[in-house]
């Protein structure tokens, strides 16, 4: 395979036309500038030198005197008139015997008459006389000045005295346009109205009088500085606006004209090569804010550019040969071909691990592309937030090319800088961020709202009514996430493989499936793309479960090596950001018909709280600090939004809503008491007066700045608690359920393996104690229960985690910050779970490629909710769910697990009113799921169920 080649010309796509014009005019200017500057600070020097003396003589016979900052013609040349009784006013004299050398003059000021002539005759001339000489006589005359209005008067040049006499008119041209101010000018000033008004001194060099001309233009054109220096910065931006189209140094600057040239192919330009080293070198920092390239790149034989390299289908490009050879690289010698990229697409945050050539496993740095900073465990954790800046700007670029296109980072941000404009932005800004990518695409009825910063606003369908080559938010985070995989400093990756959380639908991951691989791919060169034999080992594929990833990840941290018949059983408590999953099974060693394999991983059960996560957590906080400060709010006309687990309340008409100031107010608010939350150093501190101030914006978008909310840190620390205490109860609902399984049966210890950055939080573990205790977990009726059935593994990472490492004799280094943690652990879990692999996953939760029924389905019994589908029963079989003896009937559903126990209150599930158009009280209503939220019911006798034989139409109802 050939690597590099060296170039002597370089194939530009029709639509960067503009830009590599800019970028050669921007070349031809600096050094233009560069020799204009050079030879203007000689010529100027000389002019500095001239400006010391009081008089200057032009080239167009003309004196410049410094003192009055004017010119005044040469008597040798010019014929002055003399005004006599008759004329002496100055209506009545000649306006020709005022213009002398092309300026229109003026007649003097007494002032300026004394500064010129008083005391003794000073007026240049070429005879050196200290008198006026006039039509060659050596006399002495009155000169005239103006006295008032209209009259003339005269200076009498022998004895130093006025006289209201008329005398000779020697005309005065001002440069200023009026009488000299009394503060002297500078050098600089008197170039400038030199330049003004073109006076250059007698006796310049051919080359300098062209280097004036040049100033004289560049002044007029406003190009010029104070400090007689081009002002290239708006000589430029003139010239890419072709405000200024014209020639300098006999260089032309005519965009136009050249861009037909090159688009016609009639050019005879060639250009410099280094001209092009500045866009190569920073491309990746244009397109996604990425370290810049080192110069030796372009010019090393064994480095070269991806971008240099030739594309088969060159129908939009422009050659343009080059002065200098520059060396190009093929993207193929860059392919990690053994390499392999886990990806974990979070709520709150996404994480990037990959191998190369080996089993060596190490994170990646995504959203963050200064590589060269020290690194820092945040740095692997990427938000997963994108700011829209301008994203007509940013599409027109995106479909351009099919790789690799020239998007600009300052048209769309993500990760950390578009987090941090979400926090700092006004109200009206709220839209152009989007930090809720993921909750979106597992929701099928969620519309979002998007409002760039040039005020471009459209509604987004739900994900899955996104349309094949639509605006498609996630593939366009997945381009990012591409380019900080796919570039120079990393090389090229093939190989993808991507976790889902438990619950998300086929269609669902399928299409996320998709948009990855559309925004991967465009992250990739052109020329590979049209490799069609490399991109067939291009591929991103779905991998084991966010929670059986973390499980196959932290075995192996934690050191269990089941031999033989020994299994493990585990749970996995997820505790994300967005939600919590659990995921149960075993872990044994590979039997013999498994040999390709070591070990397997077999999960059996799955479930979930879908509203326990650290934001969700943030937003029931804040919900309830609201709620608790209503009249503050309602006085200063304050609104808030409504959580999805919490309810409406008396008086909240006026204060929820989901306006963009809303919104904004309870993202401040959260953040406000994240510290409590995560447990940030001395957070204490801001807790403790029981008052938090925070910036929110009311009804009209006008800013709140400090507003005191009232709290009590004890309060919010209770709602916590009670909300994870409802998810772990959950947890062990789910587990208990898991027992029932035949391969669970003679498990004798359960490993629980907390997970998320989350479960990070010291109630999780306080609160798990307290449901191991016997007398607690007693209600849940398995065999052998005790302590000692459970132990708990601390999140990755943590202090806890190698304690108990320690304790269990498991070597580890606690400074080497690559380790998987409770977060990037999932990520890790894939790449070790991945395709031909050492270990083999067997997924039960799934069934032909579909999860399984995610509700339990029942009927309220006494306040308590009493279940009757769960997603245990399949999609086939028929339940009797109650009789049919009246039109309406009325289904509750939950995802909750506990409600397995039966003892659910009631007011704790969702309701579906329902109809059915046969009545007959010998008849019944009969349900089943049809999907993972389709369910559907007919009437039928349990005889006729049996047979197919309905007395009523099926009727499908979505759950959601």
């Amino acid at each position: 395979m050939e690597k590099t080649k060296v170039i002597d010309r370089i194939n530009v796509h029709t639509s960067e036309l503009d830009e590599i014009i800019g970028l050669y005019f921007d070349n031809l200017l600096e050094e233009v500038v560069e020799e204009v500057n050079k030879d203007g600070a000689v010529l100027f020097k000389h002019f500095h030198k001239l400006i010391e003396d009081r008089w200057v003589f032009m080239e167009n016979n003309v004196f410049y005197d410094n003192e009055t900052v004017s010119v005044f013609p040469d008597l040798e040349s010019y014929k002055c008139f003399k005004a006599s009784e008759n004329n002496r006013f100055i209506q009545n004299i000649p306006g020709s015997y005022l213009k002398f050398s092309g300026y229109s003059g003026d007649f003097m000021t007494i002032k300026e008459l004394k500064t010129v002539f008083n005391r003794s005759i000073n007026f240049p001339h070429k005879s050196g006389e200290h008198h006026v000489k006039y039509n060659g006589n050596n006399k002495t005359y009155r000169i005239a000045y103006k006295k008032g209005k209209n009259t003339l008067g005269g200076f009498d040049i022998d004895d130093n005295t006025y006289r209201d006499e008329p005398g000779v008119v020697i005309p005065i041209f001002r440069l200023l346009g009026k009488p000299a101010p009394a503060t002297k000018l500078d050098s600089n000033q008197v170039i400038h109205q030199w330049l003004k008004h073109h006076l250059l001194p007698k006796g310049i060099k051919q080359k300098y009088k062209d280097v004036f001309k040049i100033f004289c233009t560049l002044r007029e054109l406003d190009y010029l500085n104070q400090d007689l220096t081009v002002d290239m910065e708006l000589l430029r931006e003139d010239i890419e606006e072709q405000d200024f189209s014209g020639t300098l140094c006999g260089r032309s600057f005519d965009r136009s004209i050249l861009l037909r040239q090159l688009q016609e192919n009639t050019s005879d330009l060639i250009m410099d090569s280094e001209v092009f080293y500045d866009k190569l070198l920073n491309c990746e920092r244009y397109r996604a804010d990425i370290e810049t390239y080192d110069e030796k790149m372009l010019t090393d034989p064994n480095r070269g550019h991806w971008d240099l390299w030739e594309e088969k289908d060159s129908r939009e490009t422009v050659t343009i040969p080059l002065t200098n050879a520059i060396i190009s690289r093929n993207p193929a010698a860059d392919i990690r071909q053994d390499g392999v990229i886990g990806i974990d697409f979070g709520t709150k945050s996404t994480v990037v691990v990959y191998q190369e050539n080996s089993e060596h496993t190490l994170p990646m740095r995504v959203g963050l592309g200064h590589f060269s900073k020290k690194v820092e465990p945040k740095h692997y954790e990427n938000p997963t937030v994108m700011e829209f800046i301008d994203l007509d700007s940013f599409l027109n670029q995106y479909q351009l090319k099919p790789g690799r296109p020239n998007t600009s980072w300052e048209d769309i941000t993500v990760s950390h800088t578009a987090f941090n404009s979400l926090m700092q932005s006004s109200s009206e800004h709220y839209y152009s961020v989007i930090s809720d990518i993921k909750q979106w695409a597992g929701d099928k009825r969620r519309q979002i709202r998007l409002k760039d910063k040039t005020g471009k606003d459209m509604i987004l369908p739900s994900f899955l009514e996104i349309e094949d080559g639509g605006f498609n938010p996630i593939e366009l985070y997945a381009y990012y996430i591409g380019l900080y995989i796919n570039n120079q400093h990393h090389g090229i990756y093939m190989d993808y493989i991507l976790s889902f959380p438990v619950t998300y639908e086929k269609d669902v991951r399928k299409k996320i499936i998709e948009s990855f691989e559309k925004g991967i791919k465009k992250s990739l060169p052109t020329s590979l793309l049209e490799d069609e034999e490399i991109m067939k080992n291009f591929r991103v594929i779905n991998g084991a479960s966010e929670p059986a990833a973390y499980a196959i990840c932290a075995l192996q941290e934690y050191g269990f090596e089941p031999v033989d018949e020994d299994s493990v059983f585990y749970g996995v408590f997820d505790f994300g950001g967005g939600t919590t999953d659990f995921d149960f099974g075993i872990w044994r060693e590979a039997n013999e018909k498994e040999r390709r394999y070591d070990f397997v991983i077999e999960h059996f059960a799955a479930g979930g709280d879908k509203f326990l996560g650290g934001e969700n957590l943030l937003e029931l906080l804040a919900f309830e600090v609201f709620k608790a400060n209503q009249d503050k709010l309602r006085e200063g006309m304050i609104t808030f939004t409504l959580p999805p687990e919490c309810t409406r309340f008396a008086g909240s008409e006026t204060l929820l809503s989901e306006s963009q100031e809303a919104k904004l107010n309870m993202k401040q608010l959260m953040e406000k008491l994240r510290p409590l939350w995560e447990k940030h150093e001395n957070y204490e501190k801001e807790f403790e007066k029981d008052l938090l101030k925070v910036n929110l914006f009311d009804k009209a978008g006008q800013a709140k700045p400090n507003f005191e909310l009232s709290i009590t840190q004890e309060g919010l620390e209770d709602i916590i608690e009670q909300r994870i205490e409802k998810g772990i109860r959950n947890f062990f609902d789910s587990l208990r359920r898991s027992f029932e399984k035949t391969a669970t049966r003679k498990i004798e210890k359960v490993n629980i393996f907390l997970a998320g950055n989350a479960s990070k939080s010291p109630i999780v573990k306080q609160l798990f104690d307290k449901y191991m205790e016997e007398e607690t977990f007693g209600a849940y009726q398995i065999e052998k229960i005790d302590k000692e059935l459970f132990e708990i593994f601390p999140p990755l990472g943590t202090d806890e985690a190698y304690e108990k490492l320690e304790e269990m004799g498991v070597p580890f280094n606690r400074n080497k910050i690559t380790k998987p943690t409770g977060k990037t652990g999932v990520a890790f879990g894939l790449i070790q779970s991945r395709k031909g692999g050492r270990i083999r996953v067997i997924d039960h939760n799934i069934v032909q490629d579909e999860v399984k029924f995610k509700f339990f389905v029942g009927m309220s019994r006494r306040g308590k909710f009493k279940v009757i589908l769960d997603p245990e029963n399949g999609y086939s079989k028929w339940h009797l769910f109650i009789d049919a003896s009246e039109e309406d009937f009325e289904l509750y559903y939950t995802t909750l697990p506990e409600a397995s126990r039966n003892q659910l209150e009631i007011q704790q599930t969702q309701r579906k009113k329902c109809k059915i158009d046969y009545l007959d009280e010998d008849a019944y209503i009969f349900i089943r799921p049809l999907s993972p939220t389709m369910m559907e019911y007919v009437v039928a006798t349990e005889d006729g169920i049996k047979n197919e034989s309905y007395l009523s139409e099926i009727n499908q109802i979505e759950l959601h």
